[in-house]
């Protein structure tokens, strides 16, 4: 599995074969359901985009912080407006799917590949090294993080379950059943920033 990727690499689009690979691969909602990745974006209307966020474990802090960005500033009224759905997706187990849409306010879908295979396929990055300064979406120091992120495990219940800690993600844009655009995370604070995400969906304020 990667641990780094250049500027270049972060925004290439995977090969039709692997897309088409990782489309058949399960992913898992709440109640451990299984439907394939490709369900999220074939078969939809021609003119509706879905954006994939794929977050790292579901106890981390600063992809807490992401999704209650989102959904302030990408709340469901505004993506359906660009003819747009979101959904996220997590590397842990379901059981944990239910308290993090809540802690989050997530107004979208979220499901889990806690097999991680999406995530390897599509050549997303394993890494604790850290970037130089905090991105916009956070709001929190980097010790408030820390301890949230641990409480949240602990009362949790499942402190094991939410995923390598290492993985990485990143986004994906899809039409017509074809990837448009994606971005993989160098490093753990780094999900494409809201401004550049409005900027790619067209939304102009």
């Amino acid at each position: 599995m990667a641990t780094s990727i250049t500027e270049e690499k972060r925004r290439e689009l995977p090969s039709q074969a692997t897309l088409d690979e990782v489309g058949e691969i399960n992913i898992k909602d709440k109640d451990g359901k299984e439907v394939p990745l490709k369900s999220l974006y074939t078969g939809k209307p021609a003119n509706e985009r879905q954006l994939i966020i794929f977050v790292r474990h579901f106890f981390c802090g600063s992809c807490e912080q992401y999704i209650e960005a989102l959904a302030k500033d990408l709340p469901p009224a505004k993506l359906s407006a660009v003819d747009t759905a979101l959904t996220i997706i997590g590397s842990g187990e379901p059981i944990l799917i239910e308290g993090y849409a809540k802690r989050t306010g997530s107004p979208y879908p979220v499901y889990t590949d806690n097999s991680v295979q999406i995530y390897k396929k599509l050549g997303m990055v394993s890494t604790l090294k850290g970037s130089m300064g905090g991105p916009k979406y956070t709001h929190k120091g980097f010790f408030k993080n820390t301890i949230d992120s641990m409480w949240n495990s602990v009362m949790s219940g499942h402190p094991l379950s939410s995923g390598p800690p290492a993985q990485n993600g990143g986004e994906l844009l899809f039409q017509n059943g074809e990837l448009k655009w994606c971005s993989r995370m160098r490093n753990p604070t780094d999900h494409t920033e809201i401004d550049e995400l409005k900027e790619v969906l067209g939304i102009k304020e």
